[in-house]
């Protein structure tokens, strides 16, 4: 009877020891898996940061050289968010839902956050935070704990943007990027057309 008992004990041993060692998981993935998010989130911002650099350099040296100036980017790869070419106001911009605060939000003069809107990133009334000629902001979203955050470039004084593509906005994934140079210009700017192809 002693050796039943025995090996019932060490069943139940089993069955706790595995108990103990599934909740201790599940704790330890609840509170890793955000981090690990948050850092994720991170990396892609610093990578886009310095994806949008490049353009930024690229644009401004095919106005500066002239008409018939071109640059080939490739790979240009948008890792996650979505990348907008906004060829009627003339910028650029990337957004990423994330839960990671990389830029404190911005509140209205009533308290509440104010949500960016994709068709108009620039808001007037909303303060910035720049890093070169990228503008950045961030802003809670609808839901607890989430964030929008926005980086953009702003050639409304500089360039008249025309994207020359069969793919629309927002672009999302890997292209291979052209800048071009026309040659025409439009209110004194000159006409830079941007190609994305696959």
């Amino acid at each position: 009877m002693k050796r039943l008992n025995k090996k019932g004990d060490v069943w139940i041993s089993v069955v706790l020891y595995t108990a103990i060692g599934v909740v201790a998981l599940t704790l330890i993935l609840s509170a890793g898996l955000p981090l690990i998010q948050k850092m994720r989130d991170k990396n892609t911002v610093a990578q886009t940061k310095n994806l949008m650099t490049i353009v930024d350099e690229n644009v401004r040296a095919v106005v500066g050289e002239g008409p018939g100036s071109r640059r080939y980017l490739s790979p240009f790869e948008i890792k996650a968010g979505d990348l907008y070419i906004d060829q009627d106001s003339d910028r650029i911009y990337w957004s990423l839902k994330t839960t990671a605060k990389m830029v404190e939000p911005r509140w209205d003069s009533n308290g509440n956050p104010i949500l960016p809107d994709v068709n108009n990133p620039e808001q007037s009334s909303i303060p910035e935070f720049r890093e070169g000629s990228i503008r950045i902001y961030s802003n809670e979203s609808i839901i607890v704990d989430e964030y929008i955050l926005v980086m953009g470039l702003d050639y409304a004084n500089y360039a008249d943007l025309e994207l020359d593509s069969q793919f629309n906005s927002p672009f999302k994934g890997l292209y291979s990027m052209t800048i071009q140079n026309t040659g025409t210009f439009v209110d004194n700017k000159p006409v830079i057309s941007i190609l994305l192809t696959l």
